[in-house]
């Protein structure tokens, strides 16, 4: 997703609430520190010094108060989500990497700000990278697929497939791997799936191609 697209998408503090609550709750809010489903919501004025307007409150944990972003690279921080959402996507966008000094251009911050972006947010994606490392384990499905279009040959007049193989490894209910190969066969694949499952996964399905 790029700028344009989280410009229009979150386009108040709100919606950027209302988006991280359903990714990190999809069945519901739940306290981070018992678990439990018992929680009221607190809504804050918008005039308040607290960093967010919205924050829960766990009805077991005898009034313990939590946000949507404990816990997450957005704590502790009084920056609107929206520009948060906005480096996450520049940086992102970015082919040869970007700069604290760009970042404050385009987000007309504070360099000392813009810099905190970039360190904080590059070090989560390194973590993301750290854990993709790992060899998917549990019950382990594979497959492979052709992405691409259709294009017209007007010499031949017919037309003409231009797709690419990519494989991919899903672990139920869990983490997903994908790779562009050169071509769909045994010495691509079979090191694809030695290289990312590990030897102690439970099951690994594929379909019937030899």
């Amino acid at each position: 997703m790029n700028l344009i697209h989280v410009t229009k998408q979150f386009a108040s503090e709100e919606e950027c609430l209302d988006y991280l609550v359903a990714l990190r709750w999809p069945e519901g809010i739940r306290c981070p520190q018992c678990n439990g489903a018992k929680v009221s919501k607190i809504t804050r004025q918008k005039g308040s010094k607290n960093k967010r307007t919205r924050i829960y409150q766990c009805l077991t944990c005898k009034g313990f108060q939590f946000s949507v972003t404990a816990g997450s690279i957005f704590s502790d921080s009084h920056l609107p989500l929206r520009k948060w959402f906005m480096a996450v996507a520049l940086i992102c966008d970015a082919k040869k990497g970007l700069s604290a000094k760009q970042m404050q251009r385009d987000l007309k911050t504070a360099y000392k700000t813009a810099w905190y972006l970039n360190h904080r947010i590059r070090k989560a994606m390194a973590l993301l990278e750290a854990v993709d490392d790992q060899k998917l384990v549990g019950t382990v499905e594979a497959d492979e697929t052709f992405i691409g279009s259709k294009k017209y040959d007007k010499r031949r007049k017919r037309a003409k497939y231009d797709k690419e193989p990519v494989f991919g490894m899903v672990e139920r209910g869990g983490r997903a791997k994908t790779f562009h190969i050169p071509e769909v066969n045994r010495f691509y694949v079979i090191d694809k799936i030695k290289d990312n499952i590990a030897i102690t996964a439970d099951h690994v399905y594929t379909d019937d191609s030899r």
